[in-house]
């Protein structure tokens, strides 16, 4: 596949080219060689493995697919810009003439994309490489909105970038010079047609098919997307693909497997092919283990999301096969979205030289006769146990979504707890608990909205204010105190944490310098974050682990803005202070009495932590209680402290506090010394949260008596002074 590209505009400066150089680059994927021409105010650019650049007749075309350049010039001459419509084979022109630039799109042809840019018209086959050339990277709502309720892509105009446009299939854009008022050209007008009707008319299901083989190198692949009623026309394409095929040759069939789930994919691949005489197939089951599923590659290839879990296996499958086809056939497209295809075949082709051809895509699946004729053509073409099997085992063609969605379902929170567009969809997250039970557009919309989300961080990366600071000085003073906060690694449930901390606190201490040594000769404190002893107690749980009650989903309707906005923080606070105490601490807060919110909530459900982003984890995920019997912990904390640390340090230990600190202030949940804890100086302390907000991990806070300044020594009174040094 070719990357074309062009820019329209007034002159030329530096601007241009590197405009164009950017362009150029960000089209590399489609051929390793580049032609470049300029023709009035018009430069075309194509990237191929031979680039052509065709001139002619005062006009210059540049083309991707099959097209016969000389009778495309004679019928724009003959008939202008409908004219580049002709033909039965796909393919997108780009034209310069002397009033600008003509788009066109025959059939379902490779896609094309136009954006304004100061005063210029940019054009290229990715919007990845409109993106590089300077055209913003702007989210467009209301195409996101609409396919993440309906999964529909690529049917309209509009991408899922707000500034850049699409050519539809069948469609001619005209891009010519604007006329103001003064009769001079003050920019340009793009006109859009509408796109021209299929002059096909209706396609029997059987030369749609026998129109998807070819002399290439074809296999087969067996995907569902999703579909109950895909196994007849997979069956029928399966049939076709045999039927045809070189005698000698038995066709490549592919299929996706999900290892470990023991079901699914082997079971259909078996009943069907089994039957099939040996030698005529050649089947491959390709494996995707979950924590090598790449959605971020998927959606980097792509430039924009695509709907269900087939578009991605299509695209997994062509990497996995490139070299041993040069095409493979899906029965995708049969019912639902298909507007995206031609994006992902033009793609993957683009990319790993595999074409995707989906041949009943422009079939209508309603109707009875094509299911007919289907049916007619699986007979004659399949042997009977492989039909029957198919129509039987339909349900286990693609490897289970719920299945898949559970083993990404730590990224599909991350997703749905911190959207990067929108707001926090509270009843999908709801669902992860229940995935199993989840019906089939409840589990395609958390695809999409996983895809999205990857989509935004990887291609669309929309700029977010940072919420926490990204580093933290060692040594904090506090009045007549200094802290010393001590980096540990992530808390796991099942950690020994009092020896851990203990052998924090005495690698610090060899690595103290003199003054901070002679310091803890001196009474000294060790504070610990309450939330590093709750994680390692296994007080942490993630959101799909928690059941919301209904008293706690009738609550969260009014908790927000409080330190329990949503229902699994509510049902966690409920479970450690009470369903009646809850209910009249959030009466208080939403009448605005946010004191005895506070006081009446208790101390053990202020101390429940809800997920945050920027929390290490498992906090970004997981609802947090307070520690269990925390004055057993700081006591265990100091007897571990006493058989790591010399006896000279352990002496001068004055107590152990374990805290949470928040922006609400500080909460002494344990403490363990030889005297009463001292509040006060914990408060002060913790007044500005050393530990921080965010993943800086040092959940210990050794508060050591700040070193005494002296002053320069008194003169003597009545002394000499002495003479100055020479230097």
């Amino acid at each position: 596949m070719a990357g074309l590209a062009a820019l329209l505009s007034f002159g030329s400066d530096r601007t241009t080219t590197q405009t164009l150089r950017a362009l150029s680059d960000a089209l590399a994927p489609r051929g390793d060689d580049e032609a470049m021409a300029e023709h009035g105010a018009s430069r075309l650019l194509v990237r191929a493995a031979l680039p052509k650049i065709y001139e002619g007749d005062g006009v210059a075309l540049i083309v991707d697919g099959i097209a016969e350049v000389t009778s495309l010039l004679t019928r724009f001459g003959m008939h202008g810009p409908s004219g580049l419509l002709s033909g039965a084979q796909p393919y997108a022109v780009i034209l310069s003439d002397p009033d600008g630039l003509v788009l066109a799109r025959n059939h379902d042809g490779p896609p094309l994309y136009y954006a304004r840019s100061r005063g210029a018209v940019l054009v290229a086959s990715e919007p990845a490489a409109l993106l590089a050339a300077g055209i913003p990277a702007v989210p467009n709502e209301a195409v996101m909105s609409r396919f993440l309720n309906t999964g529909a892509c690529d049917e309209v105009p509009a991408t899922f970038f707000d500034g850049i446009r699409r050519v539809l299939p069948g469609q001619v854009v005209e891009v010519s010079r604007h006329t103001g008022a003064s009769g001079q050209s003050d920019g340009w007008a793009v006109r859009a047609h509408p796109p021209a009707p299929s002059r096909s008319g209706r396609l029997s299901a059987r030369m749609a098919l026998l129109g998807a083989l070819g002399d290439e190198r074809t296999g087969m692949v067996l995907l569902g997307a999703g579909q109950s009623d895909i196994a007849l026309p997979t069956a029928a394409l399966l049939g076709v693909a045999l039927a045809e095929r070189e005698s000698h040759r038995g066709v490549p069939v592919y299929s996706a497997a999900l290892p470990g789930t023991g079901k699914g994919v082997p079971n259909f691949t078996s009943a069907v092919l089994g039957p099939i005489p040996d030698g005529a197939v050649r089947h491959r089951a390709l494996p995707f283990y979950t924590d090598e599923i790449d959605v971020d590659g998927f959606v980097a290839d792509l430039g924009e999301p695509v709907p269900g879990l087939s578009g991605y296996l299509l695209w997994a499958m062509a990497r996995a096969t490139g070299g041993e086809v040069d095409t493979l056939l899906a029965a995708t497209g049969w019912r639902g979205p298909t507007g995206h295809l031609s994006r992902l075949s033009d793609r993957v082709a683009a990319r790993y030289g595999v074409t995707l051809r989906f041949p009943l895509k422009d079939l209508d699946g309603t109707d009875e006769g094509l299911r007919a004729e289907l049916q007619t053509i699986a007979e004659r073409t399949l042997p009977h146990a492989s039909l029957r099997a198919a129509a039987t085992h339909s349900a286990g063609l693609d490897p289970a979504l719920a299945d898949v969605l559970q083993r990404l379902r730590a990224e599909l929170a991350t997703a749905l707890l911190y959207p990067r567009t929108g707001e926090q969809d509270q009843v999908a997250l709801a669902g992860l608990s229940q995935l199993g039970k989840a019906s089939g557009p409840e589990l395609e919309r958390l695809w999409r909205r996983y895809v999205l989300d990857r989509w935004l961080n990887i291609v669309a990366r929309p700029e977010k204010a940072p919420t926490v600071p990204t580093s933290r000085p060692e040594t904090v003073a506090i009045g007549q105190w200094q802290g010393r906060l001590v980096g540990t690694e992530h808390f796991e449930p099942g950690d020994r944490v009092a020896e851990k901390l203990a052998w924090y606190v005495a690698e610090s201490l060899d690595a103290m310098g003199k003054p901070a040594r002679q310091a803890m000769r001196q009474p000294w404190y060790l504070i610990v974050a309450a939330k590093s002893v709750a994680v390692a107690q296994g007080r942490a749980k993630a959101v799909w682990e928690i059941q919301p009650g209904r008293l706690a989903r009738f609550l969260a309707r009014g908790a927000y803005g409080t330190r329990h906005p949503d229902p699994w923080s509510l049902q966690v606070a409920i479970e450690e202070a009470g369903g009646l105490r809850m209910s009249v601490a959030l009466l208080c807060a939403r009448l605005g009495w946010r004191t005895w919110y506070e006081r009446v909530s208790g101390l053990a459900a202020r101390s429940v932590s809800p997920p945050r982003e920027h929390s290490c984890p498992p906090g970004h995920l997981s609802v947090t209680a307070p520690p269990r019997e925390p004055e057993l912990a700081a006591a265990e904390i100091i007897e571990a402290l006493r058989r790591a640390l010399p006896d000279e340090f352990y002496d001068r230990l004055a107590g152990c506090a374990i805290v949470g600190v928040d922006a609400d202030g500080v909460r002494q949940l344990g403490w363990s010394g030889p005297a009463e804890a001292p509040v006060a100086l914990l408060q002060k302390l913790c007044a500005d949260n050393p530990f921080g907000q965010g993943d800086e991990r040092t959940p210990l806070l050794i508060a050591l008596a700040a070193a005494k300044q002296s002053g320069p020594p008194a003169a003597r009174k009545g002394g000499r002074r002495q003479p100055a040094k020479r230097r």
